[in-house]
Formats: structure tokens, sequence, C-alpha cells
């Protein structure tokens, strides 16, 4: 009987190996969450890019005109961007000829939109929370007075301003 209960207050080599295995994992989550985080570096980015908006109403182009240049606005909050400029192309379509053929009832409209953002060590180019990359389909372009979407990003120029060392 005295041995059975000497034994039951003992560790074998087991319950020793599980004890030091849970202290470690316990001290490396305490260290990865104590130290200090890798802080990137931040860079401003400067864009100016071109957003096509096929096939809107002939009107649109007079409406969208008149509340230009306009602050950039998603999810109800005004961002560090503005469109500046709107253009009208002809919408074209294909005639009953089979040849292309200006459509009166719709345009084609070019707004060029500017913007800046911070970024970090990899250039992530957004405003909010959408991705500015060239041929992106699915943009929503949006301020106070307007919006489009399903809009299509035609060119992007990228001004990055390195942080000073």
């Amino acid at each position: 009987m005295k041995d059975k209960a000497a034994k039951a207050g003992r560790f074998n080599v087991v319950d020793v190996a599980a004890v030091v295995l849970i202290v470690l994992v316990a001290l490396l989550a305490v260290w990865r969450m104590a130290s200090p985080k890798d802080s990137e570096t931040q860079r401003t980015v400067h864009m100016t890019y071109r957003v096509l908006v096929e096939g809107a109403a002939a009107d649109m182009y007079e409406n969208a005109k008149a509340h230009l240049p306009s602050d950039l606005m998603a999810s109800g909050v005004i961002l560090d961007g503005q469109i500046l400029s709107v253009e009208r192309q002809d919408h074209l379509v294909v005639g009953p000829d089979g040849q292309w053929v200006s459509d009166p009832h719709h345009v084609d409209l070019i707004f060029t939109v500017e913007n800046t953002s911070v970024t970090g060590d990899v250039l992530m180019s957004k405003v909010g929370e959408q991705e500015i990359r060239i041929g992106r389909k699915d943009y929503t372009l949006k301020t106070e007075y307007i919006e489009f979407h399903n809009t299509i990003i035609l060119d992007v120029i990228w001004d990055i301003q390195e942080p000073e060392a």
C-alpha cells in the first residue's frame, strides 16, 4: 500500500516531458506577445488614375461635371482624394449593318482622380478599402454627389515618396 501511495506523488519521464513542453510553449507565447513588432517603413503614395464608366446615360456627363472637383468617399467617410475632371466620349454600338455607330442615348465617361495614401514596404495602392489596379473592372467611384459601379481603372501614375533615413 505504501508503494502505491509513494508512486502516486512522483512524476514519470512522460509527465516531466509534458510539463517542460507546456512551460516552453507558454514562454514562447509570452515572448512573442511582449517582443516589439517589426515596424515596416511607412511611405506616402500620391496616385493619379483614370476611371472609365461605359455606357452611362447621356445626361450623366453634364450632371457629373457640375459636381467636380469632388472629394472621394466610402462608407460615409470622406477620403483623402478627389475626382478632378471628367471627359466625354461617344459610346459605340454595333449598328444594323454590322458597323460601329455612336449611341445617341449613352456616353463613355473618363474621370481623372487623385489620391494620397500611406503604404508599407509593399506598395498597396488603396483608396479607402479598394485597391487601385490597372484593368480592375469592379471599382466603385463614389463622391457625395455621384456614384458609379463596375467601372474600369484605365491607368495609374504612382508618385512614391520614400521616407528619410
